[in-house]
């Protein structure tokens, strides 16, 4: 039986969640914070928000946040991890809160992409309609113009054991396969977006791209020599 892409294994948190350091944290909620400022964009969505790293920190600045994910088991760590936010086991496929709801959206660590171009249109068409006008929407995503230039198979030195890495690029779509010592293995696919295609697919759905950038610094346009960028969104009036 074929493997099911972008779920996300035990090995995987194992490998490489654990390993994410505060620093980081840090610097991508000061991001969303410059992004999405308080008073005005209180209510925050997390969505694909995992044991809830970005949702704790935000609630820490005085952020109202409704984090959501799809695997149980993570949610459960996050409410034990406790902080502050109100935490929901769902699909975003399916997740449907009131419309405008909220004042912003976040998405982040590459959680946007993973299915077929329509699905993901409406996966940002729910963003969309959950936030109010004027609202925000902030995405961290691979970069296609790094991984067109970056397709290999190489080995990742982690603090437990050595993970091997095959990176290609089919069209617009970004294909990686992990093996874990073991043998154990997984995949993920993510559809990517250029600047001009996240333009197009916004506006598509009632959104305007604000910022285009990388480094988590909206100053710092994106380039081919850093695998991530980000954008910032806007829901029109």
């Amino acid at each position: 039986m074929p493997m099911e892409p972008n779920i996300y294994s035990p090995d995987w948190f194992e490998f490489f969640h654990v390993d994410i350091d505060e620093a980081r944290t840090i610097q991508e909620t000061i991001f969303i914070a410059e992004c999405a400022p308080l008073p005005e964009f209180r209510k925050i969505l997390d969505v694909c928000c995992g044991m809830g790293r970005h949702a704790r920190a935000l609630s820490e600045l005085g952020y109202s946040v409704t984090s959501v994910d799809r695997d149980a088991n993570m949610i459960s760590k996050a409410r034990e991890l406790g902080g502050g936010p109100e935490y929901v086991v769902a699909d975003i496929r399916d997740y449907a809160p009131d419309r405008g709801v909220f004042d912003a959206a976040i998405v982040m660590s590459q959680s946007f992409g993973y299915f077929d171009p329509a699905t993901n249109r409406d996966v940002l068409s729910r963003l969309a309609t959950a936030v109010r006008g004027g609202g925000r929407i902030i995405l961290d995503l691979w970069n296609p113009e790094f991984f067109a230039a970056h397709q290999c198979e190489h080995e990742l030195k982690t603090a437990r054991g050595t993970v091997r890495e095959n990176k290609s690029m089919k069209n617009d779509r970004l294909l990686v396969d992990l093996e874990y010592p073991g043998r154990n293995r997984e995949q993920f696919e993510w559809q990517l977006f250029s600047p001009r295609q996240m333009t197009d697919l916004a506006r598509s759905v009632g959104l305007a791209l604000l910022v285009s950038c990388t480094d988590f610094a909206a100053n710092v346009l994106p380039s081919s020599s850093n695998p991530r960028l980000q954008f910032v969104l806007e829901r029109k009036e």
